[in-house]
């Protein structure tokens, strides 16, 4: 019995670490995932041609589901404001700025801008937001709210947006609720089931890593190296800018604590689903955008999340002492 429980803890610590390894060299891994999709496609085209991308995403966001905790019920409470703003801007605001940014392109290029702009939170927020020392329920709150927004809304949205752009409404309803509803909804029955289990929290964790770095594999490969996605990259980088604007907009005023739970949500849109989105109302050439917009935010909430922890710590210092502060630890995951 001791040695059976023993095994088990021991089992569940490698997991950590491995995992934990992987997250500390996230940003790295992205760039190596995407470089491997734009440099070598073809597998990648082919794992997309048989329609690789939904079920890689629908694993993403089942696990996504699992790391859902709505604990925390008076930090809701007191940012419910906050979020219903943060919500709004990203049901209207966003789709609107996409839209403009979309005329400057063609396409594949032009319907991939279009679906980041329906695109919910981005699912590694919430690690983000844990990282940067913020309020994670609030965090998680969006990602689930903005989640059933997109379902409800997206369709109706893009062909608002893109009704000469070759929509397959049928196809995109399908996949956000069979893809994204419907495993964000087992995860989330699942998850207190899995609490009780340190293995497969664990377990849970190192699958989710893994199904993005393919999924960004995946979308990476449809990308081709010519002036459209140069143009493209301006352009997410642009409303990645944006979403971030908007994002210190619905946080200003907040306490340090409070900020990274409301802004990441809102700047931060979930490339995975997008590229979902992307192939189920336009086809798999429209994803390829996206590879480029996955590696933009990967790279900002990472960034972000850093300055938030150092400056919380700064501002934690009381006017007048004479402190030193002390150096910010190297960002993780």
């Amino acid at each position: 019995m001791i040695g059976a429980a023993g095994g088990a803890a021991g089992t569940t610590s490698a997991l950590a670490r491995t995992t934990g390894g992987l997250e500390r060299l996230l940003l790295p891994l992205v760039v190596v995932a995407g470089a491997l999709g734009v440099a070598l496609p073809a597998p990648g085209r082919s794992v997309d041609g048989a329609g690789g991308i939904d079920p890689t995403l629908a694993v993403l966001v089942l696990t996504a589901g699992l790391s859902l905790e709505m604990a925390g019920a008076r930090q809701l409470r007191a940012r419910l404001g906050r979020m219903a703003g943060a919500l709004a801007a990203g049901t209207v605001a966003l789709p609107v700025l996409a839209w403009a940014l979309s005329r400057a392109a063609t396409g594949g290029v032009r319907d991939g801008i279009l679906a980041v702009g329906v695109a919910p939170a981005e699912v590694a927020s919430l690690a983000l937001t844990g990282l940067a020392g913020g309020e994670v329920p609030v965090a998680a709150a969006l990602l689930a709210g903005t989640t059933v927004v997109t379902v409800v809304v997206a369709g109706p949205v893009l062909s608002l947006l893109a009704p000469t752009a070759g929509l397959h409404p049928v196809d995109l309803l399908t996949t956000l609720a069979l893809v994204v509803a419907a495993p964000l909804a087992a995860g989330a029955a699942l998850a207190p089931l899995v609490r009780r289990r340190p293995r497969a929290v664990e377990l849970g964790r190192l699958v989710g890593l893994l199904a993005l770095l393919v999924l960004l594999w995946e979308v990476a490969s449809q990308v081709r190296l010519d002036a459209r996605y140069l143009v493209a990259a301006g352009l997410l980088l642009a409303f990645l800018a944006g979403g971030a604007s908007l994002g210190a907009l619905v946080a200003h005023g907040v306490e340090p604590a409070g900020r990274p739970g409301l802004l990441l949500p809102l700047a931060m849109r979930d490339f995975a689903v997008a590229a979902g989105i992307a192939t189920a109302a336009f086809g798999p050439g429209s994803a390829g955008v996206l590879g480029i917009y996955g590696l933009l935010v990967l790279f900002f909430g990472t960034v972000a999340a850093w300055r938030s922890t150092r400056r919380a710590r700064t501002e934690a210092i009381p006017d007048g002492d004479d402190v030193t502060p002390a150096a910010p630890r190297p960002c993780e995951w």
